[in-house]
């Protein structure tokens, strides 16, 4: 399997994913917390919510972004810089909820820091792999 192939099978998975946590963080931010196993040390009280939704939006936003590169993976290939900062931030951001509202517990900052990581790690080296063929595809 070549390296194209796999960014996008990984930006079709980043749209899906996006999409549907986006969506509940938006609309359901409990039942999306509880499916990824994400709960509220301290409880949903109106802050959280008001986040959530606010955090929700902007997944449904970053999905379309990702199914937009997921059409012409080489065209937006700098956009995977996107992706990257999304999982650096999102580490700051669990800091920020921790340190601020005690609603995560260290577990789960590890866990989410984790993941991100790995994302961070598999699309550098994609875009690694595909930088040279993105700047002699056709704009």
């Amino acid at each position: 399997m070549n390296r194209l192939t796999v960014l996008k099978g990984v930006l079709w998975l980043w749209v899906v994913w996006h999409l549907v946590f986006g969506l509940l963080a938006t609309f359901a931010p409990e039942i999306g917390g509880n499916a990824v196993g994400w709960t509220a040390a301290g409880g949903w009280d109106a802050e959280l919510i008001t986040m959530s939704t606010q955090y929700g939006m902007v997944m449904v936003l970053l999905a379309v972004m990702f199914l937009i590169m997921a059409l012409d993976p080489l065209r937006y290939l700098g956009l995977v810089w996107v992706a990257v900062a999304e999982q650096v931030l999102g580490m700051a951001y669990a800091g920020y909820i921790y340190v601020q509202f005690g609603q995560l517990t260290i577990p789960q900052m590890l866990l989410q820091a984790g993941i991100n990581s790995i994302v961070v790690i598999v699309f550098v080296l994609l875009w690694l792999g595909l930088r040279e063929r993105s700047r002699s595809a056709p704009r």
